[in-house]
């Protein structure tokens, strides 16, 4: 990955609130050791070599469409990262406005370990 991209976000991980991650963007979190002894989720279909290739002490959840540790939200796809935004807005801005928000979008929300592509996937 460009040298640039790494700088940028090696300075702005530790001044972040919150960092949300999408798909194979907690890869990069974890290969730049932002993730050490952290849990978190990734892309199913890159899943097993994401773990291979990252430090062992990051605790990769297989059967899981998001994982929230500390200030990390870590998603599996685009589709579970709409609905970690929306865990995330409710946390954020309460559960009223996020139903609104909901409602406006068309969101059929899930849970986090609402998960079927760990199992289609063989991950668990």
């Amino acid at each position: 990955m460009p040298q640039s991209v790494v700088e940028f976000v090696r300075a702005q991980v530790p001044r972040a609130q919150y960092v949300l991650t999408v798909c194979t963007g907690g890869w990069l979190l974890a290969a730049l050791g932002l993730l050490d002894g952290k849990r978190a989720t990734s892309n199913k279909f890159f899943f097993n070599e994401i773990k291979k290739t990252t430090s062992p002490t990051v605790q990769w959840i297989a059967k899981a469409r998001w994982v929230v540790d500390g200030k990390f939200w870590t998603a599996s796809g685009v589709s579970a990262a709409q609905d970690m935004a929306y865990d995330f807005l409710q946390k954020l801005a309460g559960p009223e406005f996020a139903i609104a928000v909901k409602g406006v979008v068309g969101l059929r929300a899930t849970g986090a370990g609402d998960d079927e592509l760990a199992d289609v996937f063989k991950l668990t």
